[in-house]
């Protein structure tokens, strides 16, 4: 690992351990969080998280785009090709809103609207980290994209066992309750190494752009535990019973 690098590790410890510790986000990584809550966070999570994936695709492509044009042509290939690996995800999320809602249906007896969720606006979070990333690669340095990916992305290697483990415990055999959050578990591994392979490489070649990095990197963990830290109060939300009218 080169030293640069290692810095930006240094840099982004506190962040990741803010995350970690966000007092809305971690009860949902405690092994005893009650089913019913995680449950409907998953639902808040799913509905409005394609509104984070989305354009996830374009993201990368357009960042890879950029820096073409920047004369960065090796990367702007790299990033390009692992653009399509992200095509359609959030298609995926909208498949784990109707199973949940069918399954909370036959779990609960009670109907959910989550045709109603995934046709919502998106949360005011999720726009945050769209324009983070529209700001970047349209930017001076459009492969500040390589900090936003490798920070999410290595989200589904650290914190994803720990959700998956509280799925299986809370859906059972229902596998298609999380198929999203399944498959990047499985897939983020290597994410991760890429996208830390190419931002080694950038900060070596330009040592100057650590700050840059570091500051994008915190910003794109920033957002994305806002946007969990939401989803959960909706969850909350929506569990508190409805006022008996006077």
């Amino acid at each position: 690992m080169s030293s640069k690098l290692n810095e930006y590790e240094a840099a982004l410890q506190e962040s990741r351990e803010q995350f970690r510790t966000d007092p809305v986000v971690f009860p949902l990584f405690a092994p005893d969080v009650d089913d019913r809550l995680f449950a409907r966070w998953m639902l808040r999570w799913s509905a409005h998280g394609i509104h984070m994936t989305h354009d996830v695709e374009r993201w990368i492509a357009g960042a890879g785009e950029a820096c073409g044009n920047l004369g960065m042509d090796k990367l702007a290939k790299a990033l390009k090709a692992h653009s399509r690996a992200e095509a359609g995800h959030d298609t995926m999320m909208v498949d784990d809103v109707i199973a949940i809602s069918d399954w909370w249906l036959r779990t609960y007896g009670e109907p959910v609207d989550g045709e109603g969720l995934l046709a919502a606006p998106a949360l005011a979070s999720a726009g945050f980290y769209a324009r983070l990333h529209e700001q970047v690669i349209t930017g001076p340095t459009p492969f500040a994209q390589l900090a936003i990916e490798y920070e999410i992305e290595r989200l589904s290697v650290t914190i994803g066992p720990d959700l998956m483990t509280t799925c299986e415990r809370v859906f059972g055999a229902n596998t298609s309750c999380y198929s999203f959050l399944a498959e990047h578990v499985e897939l983020d591994a290597g994410h991760t190494a890429f996208n830390q392979r190419q931002l080694g490489g950038i900060l070596d070649e330009r040592p100057e752009e650590l700050t840059t990095m570091v500051e994008t990197g915190r910003a794109a963990l920033a957002s994305y535990a806002a946007f969990m830290a939401e989803c959960a109060q909706l969850a909350k939300g929506d569990l508190e019973p409805e006022p008996v009218p006077a």
